[in-house]
């Protein structure tokens, strides 16, 4: 289902018109699903001059919602089953409230498309078509919702990257197998790896630890970012502490750079993914670091996918999810 965004955000802009106009946007769900919404966050935070954004886990803002929340703002929330209790609860409170509600899913027939004012279905798109993907379909919003605000300087060279991103993609993951096979099979037997990155690629990395390390292999992990890695992290480095890095190529990159530096004066199992090996720079020198994490989503999955394979441990085997009450 093709999504007219410059439509739907007429529509929010049109009826929020008489109350002051919109000048909040909350992203809301849950683990995978809450990094998804980051990019897009993290997109209106860096441009935006009117728009304040903020990304929460839905439990959070259920619990202790913002007092600044109210009917000028728009609160996307995702979900893939479209079933996620917190979630759903967040849409019906934005909807309560009167706030815009903005959902997606991969299923229609769901709790949280009853409770969107637009429903944005992703469920029958091919695997691999990260363009339309939800990360794709968020970041697209927030992109759209900018230009129509206060205008976006770069919009015609974004909307180019998304034309071209899953070629993009696609050789990139290709590029990616054989190092890969390599990661998987250097890591099979590791109790712990460590994922690091900055910028909007942190919000893989939160992905990559919580989402396949943790919660699809059960190897211990955490998300470190690259500025952060100074301020205590390091001083778990030493030769036998694997950490896998993502390599920006905007603004982050010196970030990235300087935490390389240390690892590989002082540690050893160091893996290096770099954007620029991976073409992101083609995806166009103004937006590609906004557009980087869904290209580092496609490498990654190749990664995970290959490591569940050496370990002979399938990224669909759960212990507690979906078996026990939680």
């Amino acid at each position: 289902m093709k999504i007219n965004y410059g439509e739907v955000v007429k529509k929010i802009l049109d009826s929020r018109k008489k109350t002051g106009g919109i000048n909040k946007i909350y992203f809301v769900a849950c683990g995978g699903s809450k990094s998804g919404l980051t990019p897009a966050n993290f997109f209106l935070t860096c441009e935006s001059k009117k728009i304040q954004s903020w990304v929460y886990t839905a439990k959070e803002f259920e619990l202790c919602t913002p007092k600044a929340f109210d009917e000028n703002s728009i609160v996307v929330t995702l979900s893939f089953s479209g079933n996620t209790p917190e979630a759903v609860e967040v849409a019906k409170l934005t909807q309560k409230v009167g706030a815009v509600s903005i959902t997606l899913v991969g299923k229609e027939d769901s709790l949280l498309a009853a409770n969107g004012d637009y429903i944005f279905y992703y469920g029958d798109e091919p695997k691999y078509k990260y363009s339309v993907g939800s990360i794709a379909i968020a970041l697209r919003f927030a992109v759209e919702l900018l230009n129509q605000v206060e205008g976006y300087k770069y919009y015609d060279e974004m909307q180019n990257g998304f034309n071209i991103l899953d070629d993009v993609i696609e050789k990139a993951r290709k590029y990616a197998l054989p190092g890969a096979l390599s990661f998987a099979e250097n890591h099979k037997t590791e109790p712990v790896i460590y994922v690091m990155a900055s910028g909007a690629n942190y919000s893989v990395a939160y992905t990559t630890t919580t989402c396949i390390l943790m919660e699809c292999q059960w190897i211990h992990s955490n998300p470190i970012h690259c500025a952060e890695f100074f301020h205590g992290p390091f001083e778990v480095t030493d030769k036998e502490v694997p950490f896998l890095i993502l390599l920006g190529t905007g603004r982050e990159r010196t970030m990235d750079e300087r935490a390389i530096n240390f690892l590989q004066k002082y540690g050893k199992k160091i893996t290096i993914l770099d954007a620029k090996e991976f073409g992101v720079d083609i995806l166009g020198a103004n937006v590609c670091e906004y557009l980087s994490p869904l290209v580092f989503t496609g490498v990654l999955s190749i990664y995970s996918h290959k490591l569940a394979d050496a370990r002979n441990h399938s990224v669909d085997v759960r212990r507690y999810m979906w078996h026990v009450e939680y």
